[in-house]
């Protein structure tokens, strides 16, 4: 089998390519019949900051932010976008 390579369009990962050796050379093909598959749902994460300038939020405690992470987790967990989760996460960080 040959190696994983990410096919790349728009600085977006489209999709996985296995490439095959053709003459002195790796290649992943394009034609129709292609060994192009879509990305693996284990292999997709999806990352994002959350800050506040909201007085009352901003000297909430980190259990509080960690109580909202936690609840935001399993919103996503039970909610309509449930199948294109494997795992989710939610920590805070921070100073």
């Amino acid at each position: 089998m040959g190696d994983q390579y990410c096919i790349i369009a728009s600085n977006t990962v489209t999709g996985v390519c296995t490439a095959l050796m053709m003459g002195q050379r790796k290649k992943c093909t394009m034609m129709a019949d292609a060994t192009i598959t879509p990305i693996s749902a284990k292999h997709t994460s999806i990352s994002g900051t959350l800050s506040t300038t909201n007085i009352i939020m901003a000297t909430w405690s980190r259990m509080m932010w960690q109580n909202v992470m936690d609840r935001a987790v399993r919103i996503l967990a039970l909610g309509p976008f449930r199948s294109h989760f494997i795992a989710a996460t939610g920590t805070i960080g921070g100073n």
